[in-house]
């Protein structure tokens, strides 16, 4: 047999076979290398700029989905300073991680995903006044589905509700980028490195990896994108006492029916208020006076069960 001259081979069986050597082989052959993940703790050795701000990556993880019957069973979270005009994080300040009994049996379902059992958790206590104080600076929450952990953390430690709250999962335009996935194992092997996911405060390192990574189109730092998004408030719109006749109008045009208002809503920014009500005029309300309930959606209530700034504006 004839061997490919061009595969890296050993002269012999004693002499090691240079790795590097072994991925430049694999990369040239179109091959993708997968390096495992090791935390870091600097991200850039360049001074840092005066205007560093903290933000808190955290991740939960519970007995369930359920906000109403399930607990928090572990908590990570991952300090770091970063710049709010580029996204660059430059140090990683503080990593906390910690389990708690959450007084009711562990689903066997739930201990699959994360692997954390009764026996690991019994005794253990996430302690308020730690976290109070682990918070007490940080001016960003972010969790990678925020509309999941926002809720959990909330009702578990009240004082995350005067913070802004960021999410990589939704907040990001992934599938923009190229991206078949927004999971975080997926993104990790995109961005090339796996790790052992479903562990709190692992999951948070991880995620801190791909936000400090550029975008394959925009070209843009996940991060800085991720902070972009976060900033701009949001209009939840109901389009009040609309005809039933026009609901396929509505629901074409991207209204979702509340059932306990029995409405039709939308969420939208500013920019594009003018042109929705313009739109609600001709299509829905037939050129008469109409009204809308409008809700001022932003980084302190979005992801919550609370409501923002709600008015019933005349048009």
């Amino acid at each position: 047999m004839v061997k490919d001259a061009s595969i890296p081979m050993k002269q012999s069986y004693t002499e090691p076979l240079d790795l590097n050597v072994v991925i430049d082989w694999l990369i040239s052959q179109d091959h993708k290398v997968i390096r495992p993940f090791i935390p870091r703790m600097s991200y850039c050795e360049s001074p840092p700029p005066s205007n560093l701000l903290k933000a808190a990556i955290l991740d939960t993880e519970t007995t369930g989905i359920n906000l109403t019957t399930d607990k928090i069973i572990e908590l990570g979270i991952v300090i770091v300073e970063y710049c709010p005009n580029t996204g660059q994080v430059y140090r990683v300040v503080e990593t906390y991680n910690e389990l708690e009994d959450p007084g009711i049996p562990i689903p066997a379902e739930a201990t699959k995903v994360h692997g954390i059992s009764d026996t690991m958790v019994k005794g253990k206590r996430i302690l308020s006044s730690e976290i109070e104080k682990l918070i007490e600076n940080v001016s960003l929450i972010i969790a990678h589905n925020a509309a999941f952990d926002r809720g959990f953390i909330e009702a578990r430690f009240p004082f995350f509700k005067d913070k802004a709250w960021a999410c990589s999962l939704v907040q990001i335009p992934w599938k923009n980028e190229g991206f078949g996935s927004a999971s975080l194992e997926f993104l990790a092997y995109r961005f090339g490195f796996h790790f052992n996911g479903h562990r709190a405060s692992t999951d948070c390192h991880a995620l801190l990896e791909v936000l400090q990574s550029e975008l394959p189109i925009s070209k843009i730092k996940a991060f800085k994108t991720l902070i972009d998004q976060m900033a701009v408030p949001n209009l939840k719109l109901w389009a009040l006492h609309a005809p039933f006749e026009n609901k396929d109008l509505l629901k074409n045009r991207g209204y979702r029916w509340e059932s306990e208002r029995k409405t039709w809503y939308k969420t939208i920014t500013d920019e594009y208020l003018p042109q929705e009500t313009e739109w609600l005029k001709s299509a829905i309300y037939n050129n008469l006076k109409f009204q809308l309930r409008q809700e001022t959606i932003d980084a302190y209530n979005r992801f919550s069960m609370r409501q923002g700034i709600t008015e019933i504006v005349k048009y």
